[in-house]
């Protein structure tokens, strides 16, 4: 089911980044490195449109209002601006923060409201919250960015390369990506719960619901599922290594994960 919807957005951002692209290539001026900027300027648009392509895809509405209320506490406590609370409406747990300069967005999805109390969903809330706090989607966008300028300059001047500078890009600069992108994960694992102590342990119970229960056992279960019974599971997870899928990761695995966040217990 997660696949299904990021697929779908996934498929709607690459189309709408190769529209922008025939337009903003068909812009021609004989200046050094035009291309650079040409690529600055098809993925800041596409930074500018993604929220509301996000919106529209996984099936946003206005939170309500005891949602906002929770939000709003824990954005006054990080110092950020309060983002726009949306509920998404898609079958499968999860939360997000995204949007752009202008636009600050964060959702939490229906079956995660049904899934995590009143404790894991506030520490849940605040590692997305640690996401707006240390500027993520413009770190990604940038990383985005960069990697393609790379990619760019390297094409155009060195041509004769081209097999080279490919396999260079899917096994080298690709990787960079995810590699980067799990390194922002973490690190607003981290701002949350060095921000505040007690999200540590709420945010492993939630997290182990999330990616190592909700498709074991039902939701109206693991909702008030007893504290203690779900953090004896946590020592066999990090032992087993869980969730490890390799280089093409967004998130660190939840035992790395459960491993960190063990040492902001108190």
């Amino acid at each position: 089911m997660v696949t299904r919807y990021w697929l779908r957005y996934y498929i709607v951002s690459f189309a709408s980044i190769a529209i922008i692209d025939i337009i903003v290539s068909s812009i021609v001026v004989s200046i050094p490195f035009f291309y650079i900027f040409q690529i600055i300027m098809i993925f800041g648009l596409w930074y500018f449109i993604s929220p509301f392509t996000m919106i529209v895809l996984l099936k946003m509405r206005k939170g309500g209002e005891g949602l906002v209320e929770v939000v709003d506490k824990i954005s006054k406590k990080f110092g950020v601006k309060t983002p726009r609370v949306y509920i998404s409406y898609v079958d499968f747990p999860n939360a997000l923060a995204f949007g752009n300069i202008l636009f600050r967005g964060m959702a939490v999805t229906s079956p995660l409201l049904d899934l995590l109390n009143d404790q894991e969903l506030e520490a849940v809330i605040a590692h997305e919250i640690s996401h707006l706090k240390n500027h993520d989607p413009e770190v990604l966008i940038l990383t985005i960015v960069g990697i393609n300028s790379v990619y760019s300059f390297l094409i155009y001047s060195f041509p004769h390369y081209l097999s080279i500078i490919i396999i260079f890009y899917f096994f080298g600069l690709f990787p960079l990506f995810f590699a980067i992108h799990r390194r922002v994960e973490k690190r607003a694992d981290i701002t949350a719960v060095k921000e505040d102590k007690s999200y540590a342990i709420p945010l492993e119970t939630a997290l182990i619901k999330i990616a190592y229960l909700s498709d074991k056992l039902p939701s109206y279960i693991l909702k008030n599922f007893p504290e203690l019974q779900i953090l004896l599971m946590k020592y066999d997870i990090i032992s087993s290594n869980y969730g490890n899928g390799g280089l093409f990761r967004t998130h660190p695995s939840l035992s790395e994960r459960l491993r960190y966040l063990s040492n902001y217990e108190y």
